[in-house]
């Protein structure tokens, strides 16, 4: 069920004298259980591959290339299997470009594996990070509860507007749903970049400095959590933002792309331009991340290195 969904759920089973915030508790704690073990779920499945990948990097790169040209090839089989040649052609149009992209890169695997196992080495190195992602993570859901509470203020305010009560056909206008979505992604985006950021910092700072970046309380966990809450937060916010907007733009194509009123027409149109707008949200995603490591890295050697060298020949 969709966020507006669940917001249209509560705004119509409960009436407005009631305090909204006792209505997103009630129905919060209703699946504390499967939140619980989601949560231990996730945990552990996030510890074990960790550790898989510290221990053989190599092969789960080779696996995954490997399962990715299966797939491909399983594809394609399924296809002709149901006579849909031309999804067939296409297929094997696909698997031969896979098996040209396996053997270029085949032989950059170990390079790869290198990569993965010292960038591992470095976050295991400084432990800390995860308690500080872990934190960051938390507050980021108490910001979506409390999004989900103004969500079901807007329906309210239009239900009072309309002049209805327990009508589920009420949706807020296209504006009110803009500012929404976007500030619940910018916000989103920026939680999520603001991590990235402290382990690029933690990161580099153990490549450069190693011996302020070699336990799990590490100093290099506090200044690149300073650092990117201070003077890199305005790139942040700025990178989040241009994402942000992408993401809201595409969520309301989708909606309308769900509407079952457009014709044939209406639906591919709007299914290119979803298509225009995923591309684009990867390109920017993709270039964020450049410049956000980058910068980190940039950071560490002039505060951690260049500053105090400089200092210390004075």
């Amino acid at each position: 069920m969709k966020i507006f969904d669940v917001c249209s759920h509560l705004h119509t089973q409960h009436q407005l004298t009631i305090p909204l915030i006792i209505i997103i508790i009630i129905n919060t704690t209703q699946h504390t259980s499967v939140t619980l073990i989601a949560a231990a779920s996730s945990f552990t499945l996030s510890t074990i591959s960790l550790t898989l990948m510290t221990t053989c990097p190599k092969f789960l790169i080779q696996l995954s290339l490997l399962f990715s040209l299966l797939l491909s090839l399983l594809i394609t089989a399924t296809s002709f299997y149901y006579q849909q040649y031309i999804a067939g052609a296409f297929g094997v149009l696909f698997f031969l470009m896979s098996c040209c992209y396996a053997c270029c890169v085949w032989r950059r695997i170990p390079f790869a594996a290198a990569n993965l196992n010292t960038g591992l080495t470095a976050v295991k190195r400084n432990g800390g990070v995860f308690v500080t992602s872990v934190w960051i993570t938390v507050v980021s859901f108490g910001y979506l509860v409390v999004w989900m509470v103004a969500m079901v203020g807007v329906y309210d305010a239009t239900a009072a507007t309309a002049g209805v009560e327990g009508n589920t056909n009420v949706q807020p206008s296209w504006g009110y749903l803009f500012l929404l979505l976007l500030a619940l992604f910018w916000t989103q985006q920026v939680f999520q970049n603001t991590i990235h950021v402290i382990v690029a910092g933690v990161v580099s700072t153990w490549w450069f400095a190693p011996d302020e970046a070699s336990s799990c309380c590490s100093v290099a966990i506090k200044d690149s959590f300073i650092r990117a809450t201070t003077c890199s937060f305005g790139s942040i916010c700025f990178g989040s933002l241009l994402v942000a907007i992408i993401q809201t733009l595409r969520s309301m194509v989708e909606s309308a792309r769900h509407d079952s009123s457009n014709d044939g027409c209406a639906a591919f149109v709007l299914c290119l331009v979803d298509c225009l707008l995923q591309c684009l949200q990867g390109i920017l995603e993709y270039f964020n991340k450049f410049a956000y490591i980058y910068g980190e890295s940039y950071n560490v050697i002039l505060c951690v290195i260049a500053l105090p060298s400089s200092w210390t020949k004075i």
